[in-house]
């Protein structure tokens, strides 16, 4: 345990030395600073009661004096410059370690973020923060357990004199004090670490089970406030916050420290007052001087404070580092999606997608959500895919986008497996709105841009071509309008059709040679949507459209339809060739939909 222990604590330092060497420096100042300001009073004590014996002269003791005052200006000097300068390097090191987490999030691929390790770990993370890791909490346990270990190495080369005389070690009572003392140092250190270890099984076994609860501390914002007070659903949430697992852990934690502390205590009180009686009775004896009792007991309290420092230090300084353990083993999670090496043809545009008999199963389910699919994408062509929900057309597209890999079959890109490129480059053909797409709160021109620096020209026509020019029109502050209050006072709040035409401009704005959209009209007015889908050729041009509708009215603008049931492509044609089917599937949602318009009254 300690092996492992330790080889995770050099870790932890390397890292922290990497991303900021200052704080470490700084830490270690500090540390020498602190291990050496309690011994300089009992050294100057020793040379005035010894200068005094001997009978130095007033000059003499007034230099001693000096001397000692100007040491300790200059340790008191050293240990606020250290500790003010690093606290900044400190709190920098612990924001680019959470930062690399942040772009491990952002940057790894779809497959291994949605996978089950990678939720057990960010919840894992999330509670290892909350109780007290990173750089943050890892730097100054570095700085006790150095001033520890610095501590005890200054107080045994003071006792240095006294230990190595020959008749010191003669009498019993030195070395069964030497036998109490480790005895009692050796019970401390293996108090603090059957807290750790019994803390730590207790801390893994609650990680397992708080998955949900992390959930609803991270993923409620202010949007779902209206829904929490409209269903009283505060009880069920604050039910599934405190849930018996966290009860159980922190009771458990609880007491473990409680026991740990009154031992602890304990053993000060029997360290200490053995230390006294010990020192009192050689001094009896004629083996300590007046002077050198001094200094012997500052020494020696100084070594059994520092013995328990290092204990505590040890446990609490391994006990982060299995903390951090959590984010390094998230850094390093491998892709699951192996990159290729071939380059995307750049220039013509030209895509042309086949599904070869595509199987795929979601990770942890044995129900394949599309199964033996085989179709054709041709350069240019707009396609339309329905079927009803859970059919398998979102998972299609997730497929096509390549944020997961089939289990089965292969996709092809202009005949090549898409396997065979390069990841990023493959991406890049696909400006999609997802259904469950999401804006930031930023300004307006960023969102749609995706970057801070952008052509304004270009975010104007991609918003005026997704119908939101009208609603761009009445904001006083244009493009730099702040979409939300999170972030910003003046932030504009829009509504659920205003955001999807937000995110259709998006993907207009990429310019990808293939553009899906996922239910792009789910939120819009009846006349936004007749906008819309009226001006589809002109609004996607002469790129490949991939788009899913409910709505089989949209179908009509297409080339071709795909329609979906229970994973399979069962269908493929024109609308009319569709329609023709009456037995099919398209035909008898295009009979219940029409109904539907007819009884009340509606246009399809």
């Amino acid at each position: 345990m300690r092996g492992r222990n330790g080889k995770l604590l050099l870790h932890c330092l390397k890292e922290i030395w990497n991303h900021e060497p200052q704080s470490l420096l700084m830490a270690g100042g500090l540390a020498v600073a602190e291990a050496l300001l309690p011994l300089i009073p009992a050294i100057l004590s020793w040379l005035f009661v010894e200068g005094l014996e001997s009978g130095q002269s007033f000059a003499h003791l007034v230099v001693t004096a000096g001397i000692g005052v100007a040491v300790l200006f200059g340790l008191n000097a050293l240990r606020g410059k250290m500790y003010h300068c690093g606290l900044p390097h400190t709190e920098n090191c612990n924001d680019l370690m959470e930062w690399e987490y942040s772009e491990k999030t952002m940057t790894m691929d779809y497959a291994s973020l949605d996978s089950q390790e990678a939720a057990y770990l960010r919840a894992k993370i999330r509670n290892d923060y909350n109780w007290g890791s990173g750089a943050y909490f890892m730097i100054p346990q570095f700085q006790r357990l150095c001033s520890a270990v610095l501590g005890i190495v200054a107080a045994v080369v003071i006792m240095a004199p006294v230990l190595t005389k020959g008749d010191f070690w003669l009498h019993w009572s030195s070395p069964v004090f030497l036998i109490f003392a480790v005895v009692l140092t050796g019970l401390s250190a293996w108090s603090q670490n059957n807290v750790f270890v019994k803390t730590e099984a207790l801390r893994d076994e609650y990680d397992k089970k708080s998955a949900r609860s992390n959930w609803l501390i991270y993923n409620l914002t202010y949007r779902e406030g209206k829904d929490i007070r409209i269903y009283g659903a505060k009880p069920l949430i604050m039910g599934a916050l405190r849930e018996t697992e966290r009860d159980h852990m922190v009771h458990g934690e609880s007491r473990l420290e409680g026991r740990a502390g009154a031992l602890d205590g304990i053993i000060s009180g029997l360290l200490l007052g053995g230390t006294y009686l010990f020192i009192v009775s050689r001094a009896l004896q004629g083996a300590l001087s007046a002077g050198s009792v001094v200094l012997f007991a500052s020494a020696i309290y100084q070594m059994c404070e520092s013995l328990k420092v290092l204990s505590r230090s040890c446990s609490e300084i391994f006990r982060n580092a299995r903390r951090m353990e959590s984010s390094f083993q998230y850094l390093e999670m491998p892709e699951l999606l192996p990159d290729g090496s071939l380059h995307v043809a750049q220039g013509d545009g030209a895509v042309h997608i086949e599904f070869r008999d595509v199987t795929f199963c979601y990770p942890g389910s044995k129900i394949p959500a599309i199964s033996h699919v085989s179709m054709h994408l041709r350069p240019g062509e707009k396609v339309a895919v329905v079927g009803r929900n859970g059919s398998g057309k979102t998972t299609m597209i997730k497929l096509l986008c390549r944020l997961y890999d089939p289990q089965e079959g292969q996709i092809l890109l202009n005949g090549k497996d898409i396997r065979e490129y390069q990841y990023k480059e493959y991406l890049r053909m696909f400006s999609v709105v997802f259904q469950d797409f999401f804006l930031l709160a930023l300004p307006l021109g960023e969102n749609v841009a995706g970057t801070k620096e952008y052509n304004e020209k270009r975010v104007q026509e991609c918003l005026e071509k997704a119908g939101f020019g009208p609603r761009l029109a009445r904001m006083k502050k244009g493009l730099q309008t702040s979409l939300y209050r999170i972030l910003s006072e003046d932030g504009v709040e829009i509504s659920g059709g205003e955001a999807q035409k937000i995110a259709l401009a998006r993907a207009l704005y990429k310019d990808a040679p293939m553009v899906i959209l996922d239910e792009p009209t789910a939120a819009l007015d009846p006349i936004s949507e007749y906008e819309v889908y009226s001006g589809f050729r002109k609004l996607i041009g002469g790129r490949t459209a991939l788009f899913i509708s409910h709505r089989l009215s949209s179908c009509r603008f297409c080339d071709r339809i795909l329609v979906f049931q229970d994973g399979r492509l069962v269908q493929e044609g024109t609308h009319k060739e569709l329609q023709r089917d009456r037995k099919g599937l398209y035909s008898r949602m295009w009979e219940a939909q029409a109904q539907y318009y007819q009884e009340t009254g509606a246009e399809i």
